[in-house]
Formats: structure tokens, sequence, C-alpha cells
């Protein structure tokens, strides 16, 4: 019904048509009917002319309503249009990458299963090491055990280190007195050197002494006789050699042998070509002394 009454022609014969059906209608009333009834029918075809004017008036109102509408509409239409090129181009550019989503899925589902693999292994691993991790500390807490027994080792070592260093301390002390003694043993065996040739120089007066006796003695009287000694081998040590070649030097009594300082058994173990250690060691002056003690 709208849409008839949207177009201005179609309106305008409808709107003749019924203004000619009323006329019609109203000369038939009047003719029919008093005058007073034809008055209330004119009355009421005016109302329904003005109810129709009314309605044309609305009409009219919706039919520009309409338009501007349908501007309205048209302009959206076109707005539409656009949006659907637009979403057109969209969805081209949305199917490529679908496209390439597909083949990115692929190989997500691909990446997934290896990786599925992998958390597999992991897992396995994880176990492993949960393995180890006790077993670890298993051997930890053996290592804190042994830890407490190593501090103990360590403050005896340093106890022991301290003792080291005291030793040490004291090592350089005794190297020092190593060394005086070294310079004094130098020192006294320069002096002994010294001795050992004075006496050397000794003896040999001793052995010229004894040879220009024993000449002196070949040209005494026959008559004469030797003085008559000890017997020096009654001393552990003194050999008959040995007591001869002292019998030769001019020692013949153990009263000699027990007068002997520390100068004369050097001078004599030079001479007998001996060691002092030895005569030292035998006692010959003490068993002398023994022996003169004893004698009648």
């Amino acid at each position: 019904m709208l849409d008839l009454l949207q177009d201005h022609v179609l309106f305008a014969l409808l709107w003749t048509i019924a203004v000619l059906a009323g006329l019609l209608i109203g000369w038939n009333w009047r003719a029919a009917w008093p005058e007073r009834t034809l008055a209330r029918q004119l009355e009421r075809i005016t109302n329904e002319r003005n109810a129709l004017a009314r309605l044309y008036t609305q009409v009219k109102y919706y039919y520009d309503l309409r338009e501007v509408d349908l501007r309205k509409v048209s302009l959206e239409l076109g707005n539409l249009r656009e949006q659907v090129q637009q979403y057109e181009a969209e969805r081209t550019l949305l199917l490529e990458a679908a496209q390439a989503n597909t083949t990115r899925l692929e190989r997500a589902e691909t990446d997934a299963a290896r990786l599925a693999s992998e958390v597999v292994a992991l897992e396995a691993d994880h176990r492993r090491l949960s393995e180890e991790n006790h077993l670890l500390r298993t051997e930890l807490e053996a290592l804190r055990t042994q830890t407490s027994g190593w501090q103990r080792l360590h403050a005896d070592f340093a106890t022991a280190q301290h003792r080291l260093q005291a030793l040490e301390e004291r090592n350089l002390l005794l190297e020092q007195e190593r060394r005086q003694l070294r310079d004094q043993l130098a020192i006294a065996r320069a002096r002994i050197e010294q001795q050992l040739r004075e006496l050397e120089h000794y003896a040999q007066q001793v052995r010229q002494l004894m040879e220009s006796a024993r000449a002196s003695d070949a040209f005494s009287e026959p008559t004469q006789t030797r003085p008559q000694g000890d017997d020096l081998s009654r001393i552990n040590g003194i050999t008959p050699e040995v007591a001869r070649r002292l019998n030769e030097l001019g020692i013949h009594s153990f009263v000699q042998v027990s007068q002997w300082d520390d100068d004369d058994i050097l001078n004599i173990a030079r001479a007998l070509d001996i060691s002092f250690v030895r005569i030292v060691q035998e006692n010959w002056v003490g068993q002398a002394q023994t022996l003169v003690t004893g004698m009648p």
C-alpha cells in the first residue's frame, strides 16, 4: 500500500476517483433522502475528505521521509558496496593467508610431533637425572662426612705445619751453628795441619838423632850395656812391631807412655803412621797408667 502511495500520478488518480465517487454517492443520497440526511452525508463526506487530506499529508510526510531514507540507503548501499569490495580483497588475502597458514599448520603439526618425541626423551632424561641427583645427594652426604674428617686432618696439618716451621727455624739455627762449627773446624784443621807439619819436622829431627845415636852406639865400648825397658806390647793395641818402632823413637817404659798429652799422641801417631783416633780408642795412655800403678 505504501509503495502505491509513493507514486504521485497514481496517488492523484486515486484521489480524483475518490472525489468523484463521493460526489456521485452524495448526489444519489440527496435524491434519495431528505435534506437533513443529505446534510449529514455531506458532513460525513467532508469529514472523510478532511481525513483523506490528512491522510495525504501524512502519506506525503512519510514519502518525504522515505525519500530521505532512500537517499541514505543509497549512500549506505554505496558504502556497503565499497566495503564488500574491501571485504572481497581481504577475503582474497585471507584465502592466501589461509593457504600459507595451512602450510604453517602442517609444519607446526610436524614440529609438534617432533617436540612430543623430544618431550618423551626429555622426560626420560628427567627421570634419569632425578636418579643421578639422588645418587649425587647420597655422595654429597658421604663427602660431607669425609669433609668433617678432612677438616680435622686440615687442623692436624696446620698444627704439623706450625711444628714444621718451628723445626725449620731450629734447622736454620742449627745450620748457622753448623757453619760456625765448620769455620771453627777449618780453623782447627789448619792448626792441626800446621802442628802436623811441625811434628813431621820434629819426627825428622828425632830420626836424625836416633840415627846419630845408633852410630854412636856402634862405636861405644863392647862392655857397655843398653838400659832395659818395659814390654810395651803388654798394652792392648801395641803389637811387637809397634813396640819396636816406639823403642826406636826413644819410648821404652810405661811411665813415658802414661805421660803423653794430646800433642804427644798426635806426634807419635804421625811417626808410627797410624790413626790418632786408634790410640785414643785403645786407651794406650790409660793402660800405661794402670801398668805403672800396678808395678812393684
